[in-house]
């Protein structure tokens, strides 16, 4: 019976240290946060944002960190330019060749809506440089508008259009991307992603994005 009462204090002693240990030692849940980026992008011909030539759009995203290797985010593209047009000469109109002037203006805007899944290749988030694999789609709405007068030597309109087009296009996106860790909260990223046209002719129906930004993510240490 003695003996029993010498060895019970001893293994409550022996206990208590192990307890403590797989309590502080079990990792805690993650919980899901939100960030928010500014950078710019700039795509191939044919690309969402480059319908005709290279590009370099602003682009704003918002997403959330699901897991500590799992990510969903939504970017907003937008584009626009305006360019005009003065030319005098000889044009012909009221039945023969006449002097004038042509004045034309084209405006064209672009607004591309890309949604991703970002997951991270290296397994140690805790690492500063991450490695993703992208995947998602793209929406893309392209807005032209030309407008064109031709005026004859006394100021007389002799010719008038205004022309408007809209082009909604979507597409499957597949690509990669890096994040550098500047600090608990701020992360340089850079994307290359390759865009498929899904709802057009095969003809440059691939094409493809990079973009460049800063990140900050809200919340965790």
């Amino acid at each position: 019976m003695r003996l029993r009462t010498t060895l019970l204090p001893g293994l409550l002693a022996g206990a208590l240290p192990l307890a403590g240990f797989a309590q502080t030692g079990a990792p805690a849940a993650f919980k899901p946060q939100l960030f928010v980026g500014l950078g710019a992008a700039v795509g191939s011909p044919q690309s969402p944002t480059a319908f005709a030539e290279n590009i370099l759009a602003p682009a704003l995203t918002a997403g959330v960190q699901l897991r500590p290797r799992l990510a969903v985010q939504a970017s907003a593209q937008y584009f626009q330019r305006k360019d005009s047009y003065f030319q005098p000469g000889l044009f012909y109109f009221n039945g023969g060749l006449h002097e004038g002037i042509s004045s034309s203006t084209d405006q064209q805007r672009i607004v591309a809506v890309p949604v991703l899944v970002r997951y991270a290749l290296t397994r140690r988030p805790e690492q500063r440089l991450q490695v993703d694999v992208l995947g998602g789609f793209t929406l893309a709405r392209s807005t032209y508008r030309s407008k064109s007068t031709t005026v004859d030597s006394l100021q007389n309109v002799v010719y008038n259009s205004d022309n408007n087009y809209v082009n909604n296009n979507f597409y499957l996106d597949l690509g990669a991307g890096l994040r550098y860790r500047l600090g608990n909260h701020l992360a340089l990223t850079g994307d290359l992603v390759f865009n498929f046209l899904v709802n057009q002719h095969p003809y440059n129906s691939t094409s493809s994005t990079a973009a460049l930004g800063l990140r900050y993510r809200f919340g965790g240490s």
